[in-house]
Formats: structure tokens, sequence, C-alpha cells
């Protein structure tokens, strides 16, 4: 078993924790702290709270991912174990596959769903503490989490003690599979990406940096995606019109793809 857990102490491309900055960094946030769980758990706050949650392409390093300060669920999980490992903290992935359009929750609108994949990934990280894994998500960012959570229950903020799981918030009935711990999904990295590229990534960006900052109650995502439709219309119109033009197009694929398996 001992040797097992050594594993999850190992350098990967994409967990390039000998970085100097990785290095430096994880110091600096742990010096304070004499045992792993506080270590731990300050190192899954900083990660949760100053790196700021995006969807998109998962091919970042570590360190690329530190400078950036964005990063999606892999890549933040990907960073936080990268800093658990640079101080000798065994760390490792969970890999779920879930129900794309669903597992969002009601934050996904409906301009958005209709160009995510009808079955996605989701990567969230482990800690090996006290002799048994613990699971931890620091996916979601505060800001957004206080932004949102009230009427979507995915991004109700997750606070870890280091003693319990503190999975995200998801639907049962969204979850597919599970698989976990992993000691490397750099094989994960190297993917080239299916949905999340081009004209509708870029506008789901905007649209949850519009949802982080966004202090206007809404009852339900309908009406935060009207909001934001009016936002975007008014900030970047060449956006809002070529997303018009192409959810047009996606609209009429579908229709079409709808009539062909009916006939």
């Amino acid at each position: 078993m001992k040797n097992d857990i050594e594993e999850f102490l190992h350098e990967t491309k994409f967990c390039d924790f000998n970085n100097p900055e990785i290095q430096k960094l994880s110091r600096e946030i742990t010096k304070s702290y004499s045992n792993d769980k506080d270590k731990a758990v300050a190192l899954f706050y900083w990660v949760m709270d100053n790196v700021l949650y995006r969807v998109g392409l998962w091919r970042k390093t570590a360190s690329e991912t530190l400078r950036e300060k964005e990063g999606t669920c892999t890549n933040k999980s990907n960073l936080f174990i990268a800093l658990l490992r640079s101080i000798k903290i065994p760390a490792g992935y969970g890999v779920m596959r879930v129900f794309g359009r669903r597992y969002f929750g009601p934050i996904a609108t409906p301009m958005l769903k209709k160009f995510v994949g009808s079955k996605s990934t989701h990567v969230y990280s482990l800690v090996y503490l006290d002799n048994k894994w613990l699971r931890c998500d620091p996916s979601a960012d505060r800001e957004l989490c206080e932004s949102t959570s009230y009427f979507n229950p995915t991004t109700k903020l997750v606070e870890w003690s280091g003693i319990e799981d503190a999975p995200l918030n998801l639907d049962k009935k969204d979850i597919i599979s599970d698989d976990f711990p992993l000691v490397s999904i750099d094989e994960w990295f190297i993917k080239k990406p299916r949905h999340a590229k081009g004209l509708p990534l870029k506008i789901a960006n905007i649209y949850i940096k519009f949802a982080r900052k966004n202090r206007e109650k809404v009852a339900d995502a309908l009406e935060l995606e009207n909001l934001f439709k009016k936002w975007l219309k008014k900030n970047s119109p060449l956006y809002f019109y070529l997303f018009s033009i192409l959810s047009f197009y996606q609209d009429l694929k579908f229709k079409i793809l709808k009539n062909e398996k009916n006939s």
C-alpha cells in the first residue's frame, strides 16, 4: 500500500509541481501550519478563491493555470493536486462522466445548452489524509457561488474541513460513473476538445463572468439569460449578432436531425 500511495506524489507533464512558482506558492501558503490536514485545507481554499472558474480547453499545465488565475474544473483540480504533491501530500484525481446538459444545474441556460455535449467529463481532486482518501472539489470560485447559488444548487459553495468529503453539489441522477483515485489524467489533457471551442465557448465564458458580477436577483436561469442578452447586445454587439446567427443555425440543424429520425 505504501508504494501505491507514493505513486500519488509523482510529477507528470501536466502536474508540473517542480515548477518554481508552484514550489514557492505552496510553501508560502502553508508556512504557518504544522500538519498535513491544515496545509491541505489552506491550499484548497486558495485555489477555490483565487483561480476563477471558466469552461474550455483542458490543455494547461498546473503552472499555466497558476499564471492565468483561471481554469476549468480539471485545471483547478490539477493545480490543487500539484500544490499538494509539491509539499509531499499524496493527491489524486477523480473522473466523473456526467450528463453534460444537466449537471451544471439551472445556470446552464437554453441558449448555451444546445452547444454542450449530452455527456461530459467532470474532474475533481482527492487528498490522502490520516490513511484515507478524501474527495474535495475546488471548481466553483467563491464569487460565482455567492452570485448564483441561490437559484443554482450546483454552485453551492463547497466548504472543506480536511476531515470529510466535500464534493460539488451535483444531482446523483446526473452522474453516470465516478472513477477514483487516479494517479494521472494526462491522457485526458491531450485529447482534442469536441464541444468546448469556438464562438460558443467564448460566449459561455463571457456569460460566466456576467453571472459572477451580476447583482440583480433573478427567479431562474431564463431570467438571467435575458439579462445577459441585453447586456451582451449593449456591450458586445458583434458577439451578440454572431452568436444569434450561430444559435439559429444550430436550432435548424436539430430540427433537421429530428425530422430525419422521425421519417
